[in-house]
């Protein structure tokens, strides 16, 4: 049986993929709709003198890494990785029936940044605000005045927030660098801001190192809030393993995980790939299949 499919977490950044491949992509794996997620981050970061000495003892502290090249491959990362709202925008505008915006804030910047970007996400007419607490360089409950504005913002205008969980490439693959994107950080916001869904991307589980890492503290936030979701983007093993796909059975359930890729930004993934090994595994019952696939995105970007 061929399964309706939105793709929940598509990455379409300007140097890496063109609307053209991306168009082709979906097509290619029999996407209904994708969501592109705009990436808010700041290459001249580092460039303040406190904020690079700060880094580096941070990074010297945590891993053993050569931390001067390190410090050059995070440059490269948020100059590539950069994707403005309005460029998702404009894809989207280009392509109605096919793509879903979700635009980027970055807290670590002023409040009167922060009300700006939400201008323009409003402007904009986009779905939410995607936030990823390693590649923006902030702690959710230190910057709790900036989140806050942005949870009411998305109660006001009824928009989603996906956050980013787990680890991420480079010195983020050291968990204790990571440590602002572990679930266990929006417990805070899950209770004071329940009509708001907070999609979990990547399920806490993103790492290399230690796969599944946060998985647990994932589940327990789902538990405890309603309006707490998930996504399997860089994680497709969650619905292949028994281990992991009895405990959402248990302890969540179905009805609030999302199917994502994470496309073009896994090394060697497509988003077929991905679908394929979703559709492949033996352990999810058709009826759950088609909820992750396609049901639940659909009921809750109201598809």
């Amino acid at each position: 049986m061929i399964l309706r499919v939105v793709d929940f977490h598509v990455h379409p950044i300007p140097g890496m993929i063109s609307e053209r491949e991306l168009l082709r992509e979906a097509e290619l794996a029999g996407i209904d709709v994708a969501v592109l997620l705009a990436l808010d981050l700041d290459p001249h970061y580092l460039e303040d003198k406190r904020t690079l000495i700060k880094f580096l003892e941070e990074c010297i502290e945590h891993n053993n890494l050569n931390c001067l090249g390190c410090l050059e491959t995070v440059k490269d990362i948020l100059q590539t990785c950069f994707t403005s709202n309005e460029y998702i925008a404009k894809l989207v505008k280009n392509n109605p029936d096919k793509f879903v915006g979700v635009g980027s804030i970055n807290p670590s910047k002023s409040m009167l940044y922060v009300k700006e970007k939400l201008k323009e996400v409003d402007r904009l007419g986009m779905a939410g605000v995607k936030l990823i607490p390693t590649l923006q360089f902030f702690n959710p409950l230190k910057e709790k005045s900036k989140l806050e504005r942005i949870f009411e913002f998305c109660e006001e205008r009824q928009k989603i927030i996906i956050f980013h969980t787990g680890c991420d490439p480079s010195i983020w693959e050291e968990p204790a660098l990571s440590q602002n994107a572990n679930p266990a950080m929006l417990g805070y916001y899950a209770s004071k801001f329940k009509k708001v869904p907070i999609i979990l991307a990547h399920m806490g589980s993103y790492s290399r190192r230690y796969p599944g890492i946060w998985f647990d503290e994932a589940l327990e936030l789902g538990r405890k809030y309603g309006n707490v979701w998930f996504d399997i983007s860089a994680v497709p093993y969650l619905l292949t393993e028994e281990r992991y796909v009895g405990k959402v059975s248990r302890e969540v359930g179905w009805d609030r995980v999302l199917f994502g890729s994470d496309y073009p930004v896994v090394g060697g993934s497509s988003i077929m790939s991905v679908l394929d090994i979703v559709q492949d595994s033996n352990l999810l019952p058709e009826n759950n299949l088609e909820k992750v696939l396609h049901l639940n995105a659909s009921k809750l970007l109201g598809l």
